[in-house]
């Protein structure tokens, strides 16, 4: 009866140090500690984004360069792209690799003037399926007479329109005649192609979707169990690893702590 005794206390023993080393690999990782998820408003921040702090230069973060997000007020999560241009982050899903974003410039605005293409320089994120883009003409001196155009961005004599992308008027040079032209994404199922004149503010703030891949200079890291991060300061690339530990590459060779 003894045996049986030492016995079951001998498994005790083994099933609770597997579950105490688990445990302390698991709350370790870097997105418990290092990388803790974050949340602004209606928005989760978790990696391979991060939340930035702008009270501090010296900052080391887990994530990809470039995904930094800042919280407005507690409630608004904001994107800045390559080219210096906002955006207001209105969803993440992190099971499609997929984020909403709405132009500052559209934001709860009835006849939204935008000043800018969607600039993702070199970024890993790439237009969704799911966009669609509209082109924009403004201050135009020259149009053709029968073209439907945006009054309300109206100014003298000069006029401004809006198409789906490619499909302007046949035989008319838009960009000869017209001051500037900015070319936006929209979600496809939101858009009522037959009228765009009066559909396209809302349309745009309900934003567009971005779809984001593996940053190039990862892979090693993340094939290793780790996660991507950066010192700013020392302009050096991390690698976080289950221990702790933060490596300069990978973290190949380490004790894995999951079972």
């Amino acid at each position: 009866m003894s045996q049986q005794v030492q016995l079951v206390n001998y498994y005790f023993l083994i099933l609770s140090l597997f579950f105490f080393i688990n445990y302390l690999g698991t709350n370790s990782s870097p997105l418990f500690s290092t990388c803790p998820w974050r949340n602004c408003g209606n928005v989760n921040i978790g990696y391979p984004f991060w939340l930035r702090n702008e009270t501090t230069s010296d900052q080391h973060y887990c994530g990809y360069r470039g995904f930094g997000l800042t919280c407005l007020n507690d409630e608004k999560t904001v994107l800045a792209l390559p080219a210096g241009d906002r955006y207001y982050v209105k969803a993440i899903d992190y099971s499609d690799y997929t984020l909403t974003l709405v132009d500052f410039d559209a934001t709860n605005q009835s006849c939204p003037r935008v000043r800018h293409n969607v600039t993702l320089g070199e970024l890993p994120l790439k237009f969704s399926l799911l966009d669609l883009n509209l082109s924009f003409y403004f201050n135009c001196t020259t149009y053709p007479p029968l073209v439907p155009y945006i009054e309300c961005l109206g100014f003298d004599a000069r006029r401004s329109y809006v198409f789906v992308e490619g499909n302007e008027t046949e035989g008319f040079d838009w960009s000869e005649n017209c001051e500037d032209k900015v070319v936006v994404a929209v979600m496809n199922a939101v858009i009522n192609i037959g009228n765009l004149i009066s559909g396209f503010a809302r349309e745009m703030n309900d934003g567009f979707v971005l779809d984001w891949v593996r940053a190039k200079d990862c892979s090693t890291c993340e094939n290793s169990g780790g996660y991507c991060g950066y010192n700013d300061t020392a302009k050096e690339f991390l690698c976080f690893c289950n221990d702790g530990s933060t490596r300069s590459n990978s973290c190949k060779g380490m004790l894995s702590s999951s079972f």
